[in-house]
């Protein structure tokens, strides 16, 4: 039986209560208030089975991953104040207690859940991510801790996936939730700060835009700043961003001359880490890589040695932040007004929206470009031209109801 959807709404709360938004919420109700209304009281979502989504389910496993290793060192350092029942991965994924998640558990648990694929998916993953899961997050956790290995040295955990809720304030009754990945005492600084971890298929120079959107993590420690107080561990005075690279690096490609290939007028090492270069050079008996040399009766072969300037470029900090980066951004009460002020103006928008959905069953639209890539434009166009009564059956329009 297909799944219709009525002109009739759906709330879990009535109007006079408070209400409790997300970050996302407000974002995405900034962006159309009908796209909000879809996804957050109609709990729509798009069906897509061509669709694998590789690197968001990657990040997912990278930061159970994460979380598994601050709990690990909070444990070690007795420095934990807050922690969450369970670490939680992939939609439909296995659910790790806390009191049994450590680093070991969840690499367990991703091979498991890595051999219930199917070939075909994992073929995906392989071709997208460059490694199967499994090693692809032993070899990312691996080159993570030698990257920072003296910062780790002096972050003492406090809280890992922090759930905060902090009433705003303004005109209408709203409480702003979030969750926080980690929250550490910088021991060498001596401040508290919170930590957001990302992944990306690919790591650019950050931007003034990056650092403006990047700057919501400020608000975020805003929301956190009761709980942390309770701890008597001093106020929250930094924020920071933790970035790593989900497609693995590769080695480079020689040249029938025993050169390094070129790729858009650069050697091919654009693409590997330092680690990946040297392991490739020494080859598998330690003597270098062969090459076929460029004459037929093979007097041209030899074999590729390790180059020392190529060593020395792959660890310039300019090729390590290809694959690894991190910022840390002291507290500033004018970000965090700007973002208070920004999300009080579209709850008080989003308030406004929520009470003419449950009364009318609609909510106005902004056509935008956005539109174009919007998961509910076909419904949304529909409704729009005929009108939201009657019985739509959601998979014509690649729908379900979570």
């Amino acid at each position: 039986m297909s799944t219709a959807m009525t002109a009739a709404p759906t709330a879990t709360q009535t109007t006079d209560e408070a209400l409790w938004l997300s970050y996302s919420q407000l974002t995405t109700h900034r962006r159309c208030p009908a796209a909000w209304r879809y996804k957050y009281i109609e709990h729509l979502e798009k069906v897509d089975p061509t669709d694998i989504p590789v690197e968001r389910d990657f990040g997912t496993w990278w930061h159970a991953l994460r979380a598994a290793d601050s709990l690990e060192r909070g444990r070690r350092h007795g420095s934990l104040q807050a922690s969450p029942r369970t670490i939680k991965t992939v939609d439909g994924g296995p659910v790790i207690p806390v009191d049994q998640a450590d680093v070991a558990a969840v690499v367990y648990a991703a091979e498991h859940w890595w051999q219930s694929l199917s070939p075909p998916i994992q073929e995906v993953w392989t071709d997208r991510l460059g490694a199967e899961l499994t090693p692809r997050l032993l070899y990312a956790y691996d080159r993570w801790r030698e990257e920072y290995e003296e910062e780790i040295a002096t972050e003492h955990p406090l809280a890992v996936e922090l759930g905060w809720g902090r009433d705003m304030p303004g005109p209408t009754r709203v409480r702003l939730v979030g969750y926080v990945d980690e929250v550490y005492l910088d021991t060498k600084r001596n401040m508290v700060v919170v930590r957001d971890h990302k992944t990306s298929k690919a790591l650019a120079t950050q931007t003034v835009a990056d650092d403006m959107m990047d700057s919501q993590l400020q608000l975020y420690a805003w929301g956190a700043t009761p709980a942390v107080r309770d701890w008597a561990v001093g106020p929250i005075r930094a924020t920071a961003y933790d970035r790593m690279r989900s497609t693995a690096p590769r080695p480079p490609q020689l040249t029938l001359g025993g050169r390094l290939a070129m790729r858009g007028g650069e050697p091919s090492i654009g693409s590997s880490d330092l680690h990946t270069y040297v392991t490739w050079a020494r080859g598998e008996d330690g003597l270098g890589v062969p090459y076929p040399g460029t004459k037929k009766d093979g007097s041209g072969a030899g074999m590729y040695q390790l180059e020392q300037s190529v060593v020395e470029r792959l660890s310039a900090p300019s090729a390590r932040s290809a694959w690894f980066q991190r910022t840390l951004t002291p507290l500033n009460a004018n970000l965090i007004r700007a973002h208070l002020r920004a999300a009080i103006d579209s709850a008080t928008d989003l308030a406004a929206t929520r009470h003419r959905s449950l009364a009318t069953g609609e909510a106005a639209r902004n056509l935008t470009s956005n539109c174009r890539y919007c998961d509910f434009v076909k419904l949304c166009r529909v409704q729009m031209v005929g009108g939201a009564d009657g019985d739509f059956e959601l998979a014509d329009y690649s729908l379900r109801r979570r």
